[in-house]
């Protein structure tokens, strides 16, 4: 994986303090938001505010998320020219910034008038790195070092409720506060009395806006969280982008992504014989007959452990499953993922090895050998420190950094070693196509560069939960997170693991993932819909059931079914993607990979034009969002947009059809004046919506369906037309269609 750090652009206000002068335009839209963060007090990007929080609503409005340590007091590494905003979530002062103000203030590589400028929380860093006043006053704030005072009596006198009081109250915090008022121009959206003397907790500026810590996020119950502030709205406001469309990889062809990954904890457990005397069964293999031979149209991508399947550490039931594993390898519809060799559950600690330590913490644990370590019980692990290592942070596992500890550690052998042995247990067609981050999925740079360099795709950690018992957003994470130069995919969604406690109470918990799904769906698709499961929830009743209804709700919903690598390939071409303005309302997209499709928000009066785009299949409304489908195998697509409300989102025209959604996959297309050919591939049939002119008359062939003879097909009254393609496994389904103009 190549390194993503970009570059930066900043604020007009800060090029002024130097006497510079922007250059009027960049090539490319900004989409990079530099978060600045103090190393001394959050250790990693992945430990602070602003990813927990802050970066998922950043990444559904088309950012990408750069980490600054201010705290090392050296300029960014990153290109002015493609950064929207940078953005503060301190605590308190910094030493020195010095380094960071005068990149700041540099006169080359600014452009569309700089980035905005967002602090939440204390302002005072950003009076040392602009001492003039300027970014503040972009902000919409003034500030000065007195204290004031405030107590319980103190009352709001300003609230702005478009933007406050979002998922939960503002409540008065007494305490000390900094004096922080709000610029004549600002718009106010939290203040506190008096009014001769007001204390601004919450504005919008010019150039940027400022949150009192308050105002963000306030603790709930449990340990939870909630937004004050409405998070999508403020920065929405802020960063001015609503017309700009914005990479999205929860979509794809116009419908929700789904995928399925299945992880190897419990691999090896054992299921009791539900009738004395009938041989037990290893979660493994249930897991073969009861969900991957069950559902043969949805693709899942299986991990295993390679250890589990090695005799001499994964015991007397590691052949039994190695042949489970074998059996789900060979299924067309899985794609064979790998989790490593030793189940490392504390990255952490590997990122910085000492095997003597090791050896003293496996001593101070109490733990002897491994032989039927995971197989006696659901629960049993190695030294039984815990149920599954990825409830636990921290590297609190009783002492135990990984399970197989008794293998001296290589992390060759713990990543290109597992790839190869996956690969030789998968047909030989399909290799091993994914890695999946084991433990507490907090893999070191290292790491993920030699999964990148071994040229797989890797998913693990982060994803959520967002249901009625916690309905934040907060509860979600974001789509990925910087790790050094290199950047991890994350899980969208959290799994039964997660839903169940691991596998503790409740186990129906799982059950609660349709009200993720919507909740994740409206008023905004946030999420993609996956499917995140281990072999050990086939020896529960309650979780296997649960998983079985998820997977024929996926058979009911306008998805995608997709595989998991996939989903990660569009999170990387996420990262990538290069949005080129051409005109009003015209974009040359540049450097997107795998990912797919844009989404336009706000735009209840904007259709998607076929007649001036190039490289698009087309488009389709969802409430007051358009989602564009760029076509496959297309290098640079233009997608041009104009005034109009066709309910479809594609403007009326005379042509071949154009693409609503699709279920199978599109592998081509090929799109002429009054001809249509595509290609599609899936695991069953699917339909395929075309819009067209109302009541166009329409010749179809599908390849091996047909057999050359075009059958006739009419759109209906708004000029939708939807087909039904019988995509089946091991190759290409082909389909003609001709006339309609």
């Amino acid at each position: 994986m190549t390194p993503l750090l970009r570059q930066l652009l900043l604020p007009a206000a800060l090029a002024l303090l130097a006497g510079a002068t922007a250059p009027a335009a960049c090539e490319a839209v900004p989409r990079t938001t530099l978060a600045l963060y103090d190393g001394t007090r959050e250790a990693a990007p992945r430990d602070t505010r602003i990813h927990r929080y802050a970066e998922l609503v950043l990444n559904h409005l088309g950012q990408v998320v750069v980490y600054h340590d201010i705290a090392r007091n050296a300029a960014p590494q990153v290109d002015p020219a493609s950064v929207a905003l940078v953005m503060s979530w301190l605590d308190a002062p910094v030493a020195d910034v010095s380094a960071l103000g005068a990149w700041l203030a540099q006169d080359q590589g600014f452009c569309d008038g700089g980035p905005r400028i967002v602090a939440f929380d204390d302002l005072a860093p950003w009076a040392a790195i602009d001492p003039s006043g300027r970014s503040m006053a972009a902000m919409g704030v003034t500030w000065d070092a007195a204290i004031r005072a405030v107590g319980i009596g103190a009352t709001v006198i300003a609230r702005d409720r478009a933007l406050m009081d979002f998922e939960t109250d503002f409540l008065l915090v007494p305490g000390d506060y900094r004096a922080v008022g709000a610029t004549p121009a600002a718009r106010v959206l939290l203040q506190l009395g008096p009014p001769e003397a007001p204390l601004t907790l919450a504005a919008i500026g010019a150039g940027g806006g400022y949150v009192h810590a308050s105002a963000a996020v306030q603790a709930a119950p449990g340990g939870r969280a909630a937004w004050v502030i409405d998070p999508f709205a403020f920065f929405e406001a802020v960063l001015q982008q609503d017309a700009v469309p914005r990479p999205d990889p929860t979509t794809f062809q116009g419908l929700r992504s789904f995928f399925v990954t299945i992880l190897p904890t419990g691999w090896l457990d054992l299921m009791p014989a539900p009738v004395f005397g009938k041989p037990d069964r290893l979660a493994s293999e249930v897991l073969v007959e009861r969900v991957i031979e069950a559902f043969p149209d949805l693709p899942m991508s299986v991990a295993v452990l390679a250890g589990d399947l090695a005799t001499e550490i994964g015991g007397r039931h590691a052949a039994r499953g190695r042949q489970a594993a074998m059996q789900a390898f060979a299924a067309p519809n899985v794609e064979a993922a790998a989790e490593g060799y030793s189940d490392i559950w504390d990255w952490d600690f590997f990122a910085r090895y000492d095997s003597s330590q090791e050896a003293l913490m496996m001593a101070a644990s109490g733990g002897q050998g491994t032989e039927d370590a995971l197989v006696t019980s659901a629960f049993q692990m190695l030294r039984e420190a815990v149920a599954d290592p990825g409830m636990v942070r921290n590297a609190q596992w009783g002492g135990a950094p990984r399970r197989y500890a008794g293998v001296p550690f290589d992390l060759n052998r713990e990543l290109a070693g597992a790839m190869s042995d996956v690969t030789a247990l998968a047909p030989p067609a399909r290799p091993v196509g994914l890695f999946a981050w084991s433990g507490n999925a907090r893999p070191f740079d290292t790491a993920l560069r030699a999964v990148g360099e071994a040229g797989l795709p890797g998913i693990g950690g982060g994803g959520g939960i967002m249901d009625a018992a916690r309905p934040s957003v907060t509860g979600l994470w974001p789509m990925s997170v910087q790790v050094g130069d290199q950047r991890q995919v994350y899980d969208a969604l959290g799994g039964d693991a997660a839903f169940t406690g691991y596998w503790t109470e409740p186990l129906s918990g799982l059950h609660a993932l349709p009200q993720t799904l919507r909740l994740t769906e409206r008023p905004r698709r946030l999420k993609p819909f996956q499917l995140a499961l281990a072999a050990r929830s086939m020896i529960h009743f309650q979780t296997l059931r649960a998983v079985q209804n998820a997977l024929r709700l996926a058979r009911e919903a306008e998805i995608v079914p997709i595989r998991a690598s996939a989903y990660v390939a569009a999170a990387e071409g996420f990262a990538r993607m290069r949005i080129i303005p051409e005109g009003p309302d015209l974009w040359r997209i540049r450097d997107g990979g795998a990912l797919r499709t844009l989404r336009l928000d706000d735009a209840a009066g904007r259709v998607l034009d076929m007649t001036r785009s190039e490289g698009v299949m087309g488009a389709r409304r969802v409430g007051t969002s358009l989602f564009v489908a760029l076509a496959p195998g297309v290098e640079a697509p233009l997608v041009s947009l104009s005034a109009g409300r066709d309910p479809s989102g594609i403007a009326p025209g005379v042509g071949a059809p154009a693409l609503s959604s699709s279920r199978p996959v599109i592998e081509t297309w090929a799109r002429g004046d009054c001809t249509l050919d595509f290609q599609v591939s899936g695991f069953a049939p699917g339909p395929v919506t075309l819009k067209t002119a109302p009541g166009a008359r329409l010749a179809v062939a599908v390849s091996g369906v047909d057999d050359g003879r075009p059958r006739a097909a009419t759109a209906d009254a708004g000029g939708m037309l939807t087909l039904v393609v019988p995509a089946a496994p091991g190759g290409l389904r082909g389909v003609s269609i001709s006339g309609g103009c």
